[in-house]
């Protein structure tokens, strides 16, 4: 990789660390947790009693200062002890980061970027400009908190822009914004060495930022959760899903996270287009009878797929004697509503079907009684939403000894590693009898050590991840755990369509085939 860009890179993965390290900081200092932390481990049931925490988020809250090296977490007898790093000062931190905390107290609609010039919002950027030379000391940038806070100004107003079309520029002058705020905009993109302060020409570091503002979607969208810490960790658990069962998510901004994971998922999903290729240029006898995108959203994959197989394949050559049958599933009416409409413009013939994840027998047999289509005889594909299922305990004896190193939690109650593990199997096992024949096609993002994102600072957006899934009961696993489940249940990875990014060292994203072993 060039030696340039990696720098220029790693600034947005020390961003995407701010956005979601800040609110957490904040949240504890606010509640004097840090004043807790030594070189003597302290136990998360202590913490938890004595601050009247919700276990299993404040366990979310302190693995991301783990990530960070700030703190080392240990695992005995069935709980969570910490300990902190000799050379840190929490108190320090939190200190440090309270300079951009009123952007955490209180919403903000970003329009008046456009619209206003002395809005909430242009105040506390106002501040942050004069106030940021006070965080450039030596330790805080050992630290790389100046990068932190710098994300949480820069990331929310680069993603606006950029959903706005209004970054392909080369000068700042030729922002459409209101005059005072690109004024603004120009002193803090100057001292962020993203312009020329003489001319208000953008440098390529600028153009980098400008060209990868997607890059920050996925971890702004979850703003609405990182505003809602301390109600989270210290007052309702449940206040993220106190909502209608048909009311829009209160946790995430659902359009921005889809826009910002799309230019990220194009790489994951040349090695999807790999494995559908591959099955449908099988002699037709071998070949699924079509496919099932379970988790469908908008339509788009369903689209992608049919484009992939009508083009690409042998199939798409035989379709008048051998049509594909092709369903999308969700658990959400609107994404169907949405599917069945974009799929009937793209002149797909298609069906849709509510599913529930969790549930393949329900599924199974509604697209049975209503298409007189079996499950099996289907190609099942679905793209980062096992971790999404909603968590149910266990059935059975947890007869996995897990090594994990995750915080899990639901409903803010802590789920021990060893029973997630176990959820994970039986969630595996429920599916196992739909995939003897063509398995599943399966992209899942994991987790990691706490160690391994610490050594790999500035090169991996783990923090992120883990805050973003972990605050809203998602459950990322680390890939060598998720392996072990899967294998339990009888699902192996097909070795040609086992692929792993970035690397095999730092497993993140996974593509398989899970075939029946």
């Amino acid at each position: 990789m060039n030696t340039n860009k990696a720098k220029m890179r790693s600034f947005i993965f020390y961003h995407l660390d701010g956005i979601a390290l800040i609110p957490t900081v904040l949240t504890l200092g606010k509640k004097n947790i840090l004043d807790e932390f030594s070189e003597k481990k302290i136990s998360l049931s202590s913490l938890s009693t004595k601050f009247n925490a919700s276990e299993g988020y404040l366990n979310v809250a302190l693995r991301l200062l783990c990530c960070q090296g700030w703190l080392s977490q240990h695992f005995e007898s069935n709980d969570v002890f910490f300990k902190k790093n000799k050379s840190i000062d929490l108190i320090n931190i939190y200190k440090t980061y309270k300079i951009i905390e009123p952007f955490f107290s209180q919403e903000f609609n970003y329009e008046e970027i456009i619209s206003k010039k002395n809005g909430k919002l242009f105040h506390i950027m106002k501040l942050y400009k004069q106030n940021r030379h006070k965080i450039l000391t030596t330790e805080n940038q050992k630290l790389n908190l100046e990068k932190h806070i710098d994300g949480v100004v820069l990331g929310p107003i680069l993603v606006f822009l950029s959903r706005k079309k209004l970054l392909n520029i080369n000068n700042l002058n030729d922002l459409k914004i209101n005059e005072n705020w690109k004024n603004l905009l120009i002193d803090v993109c100057s001292i962020l060495k993203m312009i020329n302060k003489d001319n208000q020409g953008i440098t390529e570091f600028g153009h980098f930022l400008f060209k990868r503002a997607s890059a920050y979607g996925v971890t702004v969208s979850y703003l609405p959760t990182f505003r809602k810490l301390e109600d989270l960790i210290f007052k309702n658990p449940k206040i993220l899903w106190e909502r209608d069962e048909n009311s829009a998510e209160i946790h995430v901004d659902r359009k921005m996270n889809v826009w910002g994971s799309g230019g990220a998922h194009k790489l994951y999903f040349q090695k999807v287009d790999e494995i559908i290729i591959n099955l449908f240029n099988l002699p037709i006898e071998q070949q699924p009878k079509g496919f099932i995108d379970i988790g469908c959203g908008d339509g788009s994959l369903i689209e992608h797929i049919f484009d992939l197989i009508f083009y690409k394949t042998k199939r798409g050559k035989m379709l008048k004697d051998f049509p594909l049958i092709i369903i999308g599933s969700d658990f959400n009416y609107k994404a169907l509503e949405v599917t069945k409409e974009n799929i009937k413009n793209a002149d797909i013939w298609a069906n849709t079907a509510f599913g529930d994840i969790g549930n393949p027998k329900e599924l199974a047999k509604k697209i049975k009684t209503e298409y007189n289509v079996n499950l099996e005889d289907l190609l099942n594909v679905r793209s980062f939403l096992d971790h999404n299922r909603v968590y149910k305990d266990p059935k059975g004896k947890n007869t996995s000894k897990s090594n994990s190193k995750c915080s899990f939690a639901f409903r803010g109650k802590r789920i021990k590693n060893e029973v997630l593990s176990q959820n994970l199997h039986e969630h595996f096992s429920e599916w196992k009898p739909f995939l003897y024949k063509y398995g599943l096609l399966i992209v899942e993002l994991h987790s990691i050590a706490p160690t391994i994102t610490q050594k790999n600072l500035g090169k991996n957006s783990m923090t992120a991840y883990d805050a973003t899934h972990g605050y809203s009961d998602q459950y990322i696993l680390e890939y060598e755990n998720f392996l072990i489940e899967a294998k339990r249940a009888g699902l192996i990875p097909e070795k040609k369509h086992e692929h792993l990014f970035p690397n095999k060292e730092i497993p993140i994203v996974s593509v398989n085939r899970l075939i029946c072993k």
